[in-house]
């Protein structure tokens, strides 16, 4: 997702870029609750036909699930802000604050688009200033990409 403001009048604004959330987390629990009545079900099921060894097995592939499901839900909350200000460029990343932040001079920046060096990989948008490079919307998918640098575009070149 990309979203931006721009104030062409003062040459400031903001574009905030995050990843496609496929799920919610609500949902995501949803999943994982059906699947464990399913399998608190089959395992109930061979223990009494004497097979206990299941149900533990049983419970860890849920704690797998809910694990990984925790992992994907946690990277899809990646945010990155960039800042336009007449004098300077801010980059912020984080989840649910700015963990990091770069800071450049907005005459000195250069943002550009690098081709994907395989065929079918998305092109890395990229800014760089004084031998400090950084890519931007790592995340993002082709279609927001191409967003993201009209976007650029058309603050850049108001």
């Amino acid at each position: 997702m990309v979203y931006s403001e721009f104030n062409p009048d003062t040459g400031s604004g903001y574009i905030v870029l995050k990843p496609n959330n496929s799920a919610t987390w609500g949902f995501n629990m949803m999943v994982v609750a059906s699947l464990a009545i399913i399998a608190v079900l089959i395992s109930t099921f061979f223990m009494l036909q004497g097979a206990w060894l299941i149900a533990p097995f049983s419970g860890l592939e849920v704690l797998v699930l809910l694990g990984c499901l925790y992992l994907c839900a946690r990277s899809n909350i990646q945010t990155e802000v960039i800042k336009f200000s007449p004098d300077k460029v801010t980059i912020e990343q984080g989840r649910t604050f700015a963990e990091k932040s770069w800071e450049y001079h907005r005459s000195w920046a250069k943002i550009f688009v690098r081709k994907a060096r395989l065929q079918g990989y998305p092109d890395q948008v990229v800014i760089r200033s004084h031998g400090r490079e950084l890519e931007l919307g790592s995340f993002l998918n082709k279609d927001d990409k191409v967003q993201l640098v009209r976007k650029l575009r058309k603050i850049i070149y108001h």
